[in-house]
């Protein structure tokens, strides 16, 4: 897993929003250097803010192995985190399961259709807030940030290199929520496997310099007494 700050490169889209944005979400492709910015512009009507997200999962037991993880294709229920005005709405994940030369690895696509028309916040591991909305009629979901500058991180997926901005703590032990492609004007949505991913963001500072040691103290000179006759 790569896992490096990232630094603006270009900006995508539109954003829309203050303290939270609602709307399409200004993104940029990323390297290392910086968290990700976001600019806010447009500030439309918002919809009702969803209760905090307090997200569980209900796997499918017949196909999980010894370490908890699909052996096979299949799908988990998500709930806690998409809520219409104050009810949770459960959401579906698609488990893709793909094994290339013995090495198994993992997707998980979430199924909106079944959330049309709620919305989502969730606790990010830089302090911030992530905030969904899933509107009706199949339109791609829209997200946003509390923070404009957020902490994000390059993530190596068998599919190729995404970057990632991490949800704060992991589900059913090392599933951790995530906003990828953010060098993509699609974000989306998905869980990650927890391994070789940080649990906090890196702060992107050059750890500072050790003080220069201070010269050693000369030796005390000692004056020799009168001379013996």
């Amino acid at each position: 897993m790569l896992a490096t700050m990232c630094k603006v490169r270009r900006i995508l889209g539109q954003s829309a929003g203050q303290s939270a944005l609602y709307g399409s979400v200004m993104l940029a492709v990323l390297s290392s250097g910086c968290g990700e910015r976001l600019r806010h512009t447009d500030t439309p009507a918002a919809p009702p803010e969803a209760p905090l997200a307090k997200i569980n999962v209900t796997l499918d037991a017949a196909k999980l192995d010894a370490n908890h993880k699909y052996t096979q294709n299949g799908q988990f229920t998500v709930s806690g985190l998409f809520y219409k005005e104050t009810e949770s709405v459960d959401a579906t994940v698609l488990v893709g399961v793909k094994d290339e030369a013995g090495k198994i690895s993992h997707s998980y696509d979430f199924d909106y259709a079944g959330v049309a028309g709620t919305a989502a916040k969730v606790e990010m591991w830089d302090g911030g807030f992530l905030t969904v909305v899933v509107p009706n009629g199949g339109a791609e979901p829209a997200f946003g940030t509390s923070n404009p500058n957020i902490k994000a991180v390059g993530v190596a997926f068998p599919s190729g290199e995404s970057t990632c901005y991490f949800a704060k703590g992991t589900v059913d032990g090392d599933l951790r929520l995530a906003l990828c492609a953010l060098e993509t004007q699609k974000p989306v949505l998905r869980f990650v496997d927890g391994a070789g991913i940080p649990a906090s963001p890196p702060s992107g500072e050059a750890p500072p310099e050790a003080p220069a040691a201070a010269p050693a103290a000369p030796e005390p000179v000692i004056p020799e007494g009168p001379a013996k006759k």
